[in-house]
C-alpha cells in the first residue's frame, strides 16, 4: 500500500499538461476563495473598489449574454460558462507563466468539449423532456435522423479542434519567428507573446464560450429563452 502512495504522489507520472492543467485549477481556486472573503467584506451601499470593477464589469458582460440566449434558466449556466472562460483564458496564456499551455494538446482541448457537449444536451433534456429531447433528432423529417445524430456528435469534436487548433498555430508562429530570426527576435517576442498568447487566447475562449451558449441555447425552447428582470 506504501508504494501505491508512493506512485500515487510521485509526480514525475503526471504529464506536463495535466500537471499544469492542477496547478491552474489550484490557483485558481484559491484566487476565488480569496476574493469571496474580499467580496463579502464590501459595503454594497458604498462606491465599488476599484480593484472590483473588472471582476463585475466580466461577470456582468457575460450574464447579460447568457440571459439574452439561454433565458430564464440562466443561473443554472452561468457558474459553468464563467469557469470555464476563467480556466480555458489562464490555461491558453499558461506559457506566459513559463507552463505547459494545456490547450495546446488535443486531449485536454477534447476534455473540455465533452464536458461542454453534455452541458448542451442536458440543457435539450430539460427545456424539452427526455422524449421531446429525441424527438428533436427526427425534425424536420425522420429521414434526416442519420444526419441529425452526426451533427450532435461532431459538436465536441469541432469544438476541440477549433480551440485546439488555433491555440497551436500561435504557438507555431512564434516558434517559426525565433528560427527565422534568429537572435534579432529577442527585441520582437514580448509583442509576439502578446499577441499570439495573451490576443489569440483572448479571442478563442470568447469563440469557445459563445459557440458552447449559442448551441446551449438552440437546445432551449422558444418560450423559455423570454427573460424579464
Amino acid at each position: 500500500m506504501s508504494e501505491f502512495w508512493r506512485s500515487f504522489c510521485d509526480l514525475s507520472t503526471i504529464s506536463k499538461p495535466v500537471l499544469s492543467s492542477l496547478i491552474i485549477t489550484i490557483v485558481l481556486c484559491i484566487i476565488c476563495i480569496l476574493l469571496s472573503f474580499k467580496i463579502k467584506k464590501v459595503d454594497p451601499l458604498k462606491k465599488t473598489p476599484l480593484w472590483l470593477v473588472p471582476f463585475t464589469m466580466l461577470i456582468d458582460m457575460i450574464n447579460t449574454f447568457i440571459k439574452q440566449n439561454i433565458g430564464k434558466r440562466w443561473k443554472s449556466y452561468a457558474p459553468w460558462f464563467l469557469s470555464i472562460s476563467v480556466f480555458i483564458f489562464c490555461s491558453n496564456i499558461s506559457a506566459v507563466f513559463l507552463l505547459e499551455n494545456p490547450t495546446g494538446y488535443v486531449l485536454i482541448t477534447l476534455a473540455l468539449a465533452i464536458t461542454s457537449f453534455f452541458v448542451i444536451q442536458g440543457a435539450g433534456i430539460v427545456s424539452n423532456g427526455f422524449f421531446g429531447y429525441l424527438k428533436g433528432f427526427l425534425d424536420p423529417n425522420p429521414i434526416m435522423l442519420p444526419m441529425n445524430i452526426i451533427g450532435e456528435f461532431s459538436l465536441p469534436i469541432s469544438l476541440c479542434l477549433r480551440l485546439f487548433g488555433n491555440i497551436i498555430s500561435g504557438s507555431v508562429i512564434a516558434i517559426l519567428i525565433k528560427g527565422f530570426l534568429g537572435w534579432f527576435a529577442i527585441p520582437f517576442m514580448p509583442l509576439v507573446n502578446i499577441v499570439f498568447d495573451i490576443g489569440f487566447g483572448l479571442i478563442q475562449t470568447a469563440v469557445f464560450v459563445i459557440l458552447s451558449i449559442i448551441f446551449t441555447s438552440m437546445k432551449i425552447k422558444d418560450d423559455e429563452k423570454i427573460f424579464s428582470l
